[in-house]
């Protein structure tokens, strides 16, 4: 039993008007769709060109849910559509909305507002939803918040097999630093991680360089490629990785792979620390 799903490298780049905003991740959501994927990921705050017209991000809140859920209808799949600044009940969040192909849908907050978002307001969330996609349930770790091993140990032990990562960071440390906690997270919780940040960039607002590349990460082991990649795009190329994730080897992999890290945890009081 495989799962196609596409990791989204999403353009962050100058638009004129909303409907060309809007054209632009309708190319990329059917270039994956056209590509075979039943489950897609865009970068995170993917509404940021929209503020080239209108800075109040409230300005946009509403055509980002209608284009999610347009785009995730039409194509049939599972769309998470990247993030959006919301205020929630007088609490500004970084929001990720998952549209499944029936146009039902999900939220998940940010856990881990990073420095600079704090500066904003940008409040931190405490609760992580684990959300279903077929044949395999998930959990939305929003860029920072796979820098955080607890937060998905939690969702796998919970029965994430796996992460939707959408990201966006500004230079290549920042994006290596995302990567590569994930291509942990992937190790050490024997899961699958669609890692899609955004790239580009907006004069507006701190936006101005987004950098990165695609992903479908796998862990390494036996069943799966020996570099944990399923798919990788270019650097800073918009547009789909595609990668299809094995979840019989990933479900036989948990139990008696090479190494079963998952199965071996330890609780965090297990642990004696001396010095």
């Amino acid at each position: 039993m495989s799962l196609r799903v596409a990791a989204i490298a999403t353009p962050a780049l100058p638009v004129a008007s909303a409907e060309a905003w809007a054209t632009a991740l309708e190319h990329e959501v059917r270039s994956a769709a056209e590509a075979g994927a039943t489950a897609a990921v865009l970068g995170e705050y993917v509404t940021a060109p929209l503020l080239l017209l209108d800075r109040r991000w409230e300005a946009w809140t509403a055509a980002w849910q209608a284009l999610a859920l347009r785009l995730a209808t039409t194509y049939r799949l599972h769309l998470l559509a990247g993030t959006h600044l919301v205020r929630d009940s007088g609490r500004l969040v970084n929001r990720a909305l998952l549209v499944h192909p029936d146009g039902s849908h999900a939220e998940q907050d940010k856990l881990h507002p990073t420095p600079w978002e704090r500066s904003w307001g940008v409040s931190g969330n405490d609760t992580l939803r684990l959300v279903d996609l077929g044949s395999v349930r998930a959990a939305i770790l929003i860029c920072y918040d796979v820098e955080f091993p607890e937060a998905c140990r939690a969702a796998a032990l919970a029965g994430a097999e796996l992460l939707l990562v959408p990201s966006w960071t500004d230079d290549r440390a920042g994006f290596l630093r995302v990567r590569r906690c994930a291509a942990a997270r992937a190790v050490e919780n024997v899961v699958g991680v669609i890692h899609a940040p955004l790239v580009g960039g907006v004069a507006v607002d701190g936006f101005e360089s987004a950098a990165g590349a695609a992903a479908v990460i796998t862990p390494c082991d036996d069943a799966f490629p020996a570099e944990g990649m399923a798919a990788e795009g270019k650097w800073n190329q918009t547009g789909p990785a595609v990668g299809d994730l094995d979840l019989a080897a990933l479900r036989k992999a948990r139990a008696g792979g090479t190494v079963t890290p998952l199965a071996d945890h330890r609780r965090q009081e297990a642990y004696r620390v001396l010095g």
